[in-house]
């Protein structure tokens, strides 16, 4: 199974980070093929549909394919506010935004429809980011995804990651675990 994890956040310290990170790890030991993506890896601007009009940006492009090659995915999302981050909700407009131009690109939920979204968040509070979890399961929804019942929200993240970068705490793995099974488990069920 082809599974797609991403964290909302490209600062090089994130909790999310680490927890996309581990997440991955331990999804390939449970045998998926995983794509670890980076946003810091893609040049994407604030969306604006006067900028769109002039072409879809190269790397929003490349995104739309990336996702919707992968039928399940984890969303590793931070808690700015009480919610998700610009970043992410910048990234999912434009992956959501049609192509006019493009026959294959103009349904804009194209790389959203009927994947299987597993959604985890690390924060140094109590909560674990919990609050971004409930905004972002209705946008997901609305995008056409299937969202995981199965979540995880690690609370005081700044004590659950070791010198590299791994969950210290085997409970947290064991939670990881249970919202990556769960993915792959509904992604492998929905693809027949």
């Amino acid at each position: 199974m082809k599974l797609l994890i991403v964290a909302g956040s490209t600062r090089l310290a994130s909790f999310n980070r680490k927890l996309a990170h581990a997440a991955a790890d331990l999804a390939r030991a449970a045998g998926a093929e995983v794509t670890h993506l980076e946003l810091a890896d893609f040049d994407i601007p604030m969306y604006n549909a006067d900028l769109e009009a002039r072409g879809t940006p190269a790397d929003v492009m490349k995104l739309k394919q990336l996702m919707f090659e992968h039928p399940a995915w984890i969303i590793c999302s931070p808690e700015y506010n009480g919610s998700y981050t610009a970043l992410l909700k910048n990234t999912i407009d434009w992956v959501s935004s049609p192509v006019k131009s493009d026959p294959a690109w103009q349904d804009g939920f194209k790389s959203f429809s009927g994947k299987v979204v597993g959604m985890l968040s690390a924060s140094p509070g109590a909560l674990g980011g919990l609050r971004s979890q409930s905004h972002l399961a209705p946008l997901l929804l609305n995008a056409q995804c299937w969202v995981a019942p199965q979540a995880f929200a690690l609370g005081h993240a700044g004590d659950a990651f070791d010198a590299q970068g791994q969950l210290v705490n085997e409970k947290h793995r064991g939670s990881v675990q249970a919202v990556i099974d769960q993915v792959l488990f509904a992604a492998g069920r929905l693809s027949h």
